[in-house]
């Protein structure tokens, strides 16, 4: 029975008979097949059928008993499953302190190294995330052993500000176990010395860094030599020079340090204006207090408002917005989920939006604006925190010019990722002349959950709240449920004044006013910088300035719009990519011509409620109906009809 499973899966592809035969095999008749099978059938669920609730009953039917070998498997790939999947982290944690180092030295490096991971990133416990690293040996792994020497080097530096341990961590990594990793924790190490002005320690440090060993690291660290030779210690010009427009040739564009790619852009539109900036000793000695600086200021103070956006918080348990509704035509819902062969959810380009302002209420007040020639695009789907809304209903998804014909279909929080670097497509970039660059290399192994790779184009990707602005009166306001919301949802079980109270506990948690506070505090910032380099008589000869601008405060731009749409309380899903993407689906035919998208993932098993416009037509609920019976789910896709008054 295992090995027709087997034929079926991997060599016929029917997965359903491969369930069949799989099904048959019971724990009594051999545990230790039974557990293989299990295992098959998660992965039959995980990659095929994407119903992770049912992957997660497979692999917990694998007991140690039965295999150790394959708990020691199924446990890790559970750990992924909670972490990845369904956020729950202490179920993660469970499932990886599960793997011991005699079932399984490999897994158990990674599984050690994932906790480091969930106890530095989520649950703040850097005593055990301390531990969990040093677990992992050179003798078990020496690639793994260099990320973890580089992840204690980084909680050594940012956490407890011991540069001595920070040093000996980066120390212990060899060229020959990891260059990769080698060249990253000479960088780290170039940058402790800088702190510590030992410029001449600093400088060997950065000079180990090799191209070959890591392009990105490399760039980086010849920016960094050029702003040491221009200091007062090195005061070595030449040097200097040739270090920025090494750097220059190859800097690109990402979303953790996008300053480099700007400033490199700047040095070479300088060099090729012959500005006095680059030729006189002087000014050129002042590059970083000029330009640098404030370029970086301006893309740390953009990451901090998107961080700031961010819906699905990595620390964030905010069960009252556990999901968000995205409005759309029955045709666009039918699509979807039709068939053997549904279509995936799509992102599409900014550049196409109805709205004439969409993307150009943060420039325009910045007194910038953007270029539609930039390469690099911005793709984005739109949701709302309100699922039943009548003005929604209004706006979008009418069919057969019917007002309020449409649907909305609310997704669960699972449909989104926590990765925040997701939204910029690195890698895509990087093969347009535009790398990923990184000031610390953070990266986690590379772990196998299950034998195929997802073929989804960005999967997951996180959610962003817009933030409502008036530029001309300063007014804001973040995109939120409204309390009308809460009693729909309580009205069968609440009393208004519970409904009252979590409404209370609700705006609370969201912090609103405080959040505000800080966006405006940095969005100031950012225009007074961009002021004083829009000012700067030499960079004014820059063709294409305000394109450059642009880019520093580009994760952002889609995040603000006008205050006139409050009422809509939009978050959004931002995909960022350059044009020559593979993954940007071409139009078929001519009417379609406005139409470019990219593919996000199949939807079906992320949807929690589909909610019925007023005048939605009765064949598209019992289509409906007949669907999701027909599957006989185990976790029930509500229908809901609208019953707001439309007139």
């Amino acid at each position: 029975q295992y090995i027709l499973g087997d034929i079926y899966h991997n060599i016929k592809h029917d997965y359903d008979k491969a369930e069949v035969v799989l099904l048959n095999i019971s724990k009594e008749d051999n545990p230790e097949v039974y557990a293989k099978a299990q295992f098959k059938l998660g992965d039959i669920y995980f990659n095929i059928k994407h119903d992770f609730d049912k992957v997660e009953a497979f692999l917990l039917n694998i007991t140690k008993e039965d295999n150790p070998k394959i708990y020691t498997q199924a446990q890790f790939n559970l750990g992924n499953i909670y972490f990845n999947i369904k956020h729950d982290f202490d179920k993660a944690e469970k499932s990886f302190l599960n793997i011991t180092k005699k079932d399984n030295p490999e897994i158990y490096t990674k599984a050690q190294f994932n906790l480091g991971d969930i106890y530095f990133n989520i649950k703040h416990d850097y005593d055990k995330a301390e531990k969990s690293f040093l677990n992992i040996t050179k003798e078990d792994s020496p690639e793994a052993y260099a990320y973890a020497q580089l992840r204690l080097g980084n909680i050594y530096i940012d956490i407890t500000h011991n540069f001595d341990k920070a040093e000996k961590s980066f120390l212990n990594i060899a060229k020959e176990d990891n260059p990769k990793a080698y060249a990253c924790a000479q960088f780290n190490l170039g940058c402790c010395y800088d702190r510590k002005h030992n410029y001449r320690k600093a400088k060997s440090c950065y000079h180990n860094v090799s191209k070959q060993d890591f392009p990105n690291a490399y760039i980086q660290a010849k920016f960094e030599l050029g702003k040491i030779y221009i200091s007062k210690t090195f005061k070595n010009f030449t040097k200097a020079q040739n270090c920025f427009f090494e750097a220059a040739k190859t800097a690109t564009y990402s979303n953790c340090h996008p300053y480099y790619y700007i400033c490199a852009q700047f040095i070479l539109k300088l060099k090729q204006n012959n500005s006095s900036l680059i030729s006189n000793k002087m000014k050129f000695a002042k590059l970083n207090e000029t330009i640098f600086a404030k370029i970086k200021n301006i893309c740390d103070l953009t990451n901090d408002i998107k961080y700031n956006l961010l819906v699905f918080n990595l620390f964030d348990n905010n069960e009252q917005e556990r999901r968000v509704a995205h409005y759309t035509k029955p045709a666009v819902l039918f699509n979807l989920l039709k068939g053997e062969n549904p279509s995936k959810f799509r992102l599409n380009i900014v550049d196409f939006m109805n709205d004439p302002s969409e993307n150009q209420v943060l420039t325009s007040w910045l007194n910038i604006s953007n270029h539609p020639n930039n390469e690099i695009k911005s793709f984005l789907a739109s949701f709302s925190f309100n699922h039943n809304c009548l003005n929604q209903f209004r706006l979008y998804g009418n069919e057969d010019n019917i007002v309020g014909s449409g649907v909305s279909i609310a997704f669960n929080k699972n449909f989104f990722g926590l990765d925040t670097e997701r939204s910029i497509n690195n890698e895509i970039i990087s093969l347009h002349s535009t790398k990923s660059i990184k000031l610390f290399e953070n990266k986690k192994i590379a772990t196998e959950q299950f034998k195929f790779e997802s073929n989804d184009t960005a999967h997951l990707l996180p959610l962003y709240r817009c933030l409502y602005f008036d530029p001309e009166t300063g007014y804001m306001a973040l995109a939120k449920r409204n309390k009308q919301s809460f009693y729909l949802e309580n009205k069968n079980e609440k009393k208004t004044d519970i409904i009252d109270s979590k409404w209370d506990d609700y705006i609370g948690t969201l912090d609103e006013s405080g959040k505000i506070c800080k966006i405006r505090a940095k969005l100031k910032d950012i225009q007074k910088l961009i002021e004083e380099l829009s000012n700067n008589p030499e960079l004014k000869k820059i063709s294409n300035l305000d394109e450059l601008l642009s880019l520093a405060v580009l994760p952002i731009s889609c995040l603000i719009k006008h205050a006139a749409f409050e009422d809509e309380d939009e978050c959004r899903m931002i995909y960022i990519t350059h044009i020559a993407d593979d993954n940007i689906v071409e139009p078929q035919d001519y009417q379609s011509a406005n139409s470019l998208y990219v593919e996000y993932t199949h939807v079906e098993e992320y949807i929690d409620n589909i909610y019925l416009g007023p005048q939605c037509k009765m064949q598209h609920k019992i289509w409906l109906q007949n669907h999701f019976k027909k599957k006989r789910r185990e976790r029930e896709i509500k229908l809901i009809k609208s019953e707001m008054p439309l007139r």
